[in-house]
């Protein structure tokens, strides 16, 4: 594959900031704001300029593991097995104690993608309300700091500044 520039949206917070990934031997190699798009006009926070390294990098577990049992160490396994039998556990847990048995707690790393996915998962199949997110209960420390700091949290302008991309690139 060519070396290319890639145009598209960073894949955190929600804001949409345009993004620019540089592409080498079908690679993202570096992230920059995107100066045309009218979100960000090239602006970007740390998040949207290191976005690229979830793509490069992984720093996942590349297999499945499962513990037979609480004090048993982890063994790895097929993934379909793994899928398989986490799919098993989770359904007895519901047949048993019902939906409120269960609870997510997720994280703003994620992509919009995933985050989407996870509440259809948790509100949708599992029924259960007991889904959080980091990302709002970050926001609740950050909106005491603006309302102590600043006097407030909501004003139209304040937040248009507070909340806009920061980081140039």
């Amino acid at each position: 594959m060519a070396n290319q520039s890639v145009r598209s949206v960073c894949p955190y917070c929600g804001v949409g900031c345009g993004i620019v990934m540089q592409v080498e031997q079908n690679k993202v190699v570096k992230v920059t704001g995107d100066k045309d798009h009218p979100t960000n006009f090239g602006r970007l926070c740390t998040k949207g300029t290191t976005c690229g390294q979830a793509i490069a990098e992984s720093g996942r577990m590349e297999h499945a593991y499962v513990r037979q049992a609480r004090d048993h160490d982890p063994v790895r396994i097929a993934m379909d097995k793994a899928i398989s039998e986490t799919a098993g556990r989770l359904r007895h847990i519901l047949d048993t104690h019902g939906p409120d048995a269960l609870a997510f707690y997720v994280s703003g790393q994620m992509s919009l993608e995933s985050q989407y996915l996870i509440n259809k998962l948790a509100k949708g199949f599992v029924r259960t309300s007991n889904i959080e997110s980091n990302s709002r209960l970050c926001m609740a420390s950050a909106g005491s700091g603006y309302k102590l700091s600043l006097g407030a949290t909501a004003r139209r302008g304040l937040m248009k500044i507070l909340t806009a991309p920061t980081c140039s690139s």
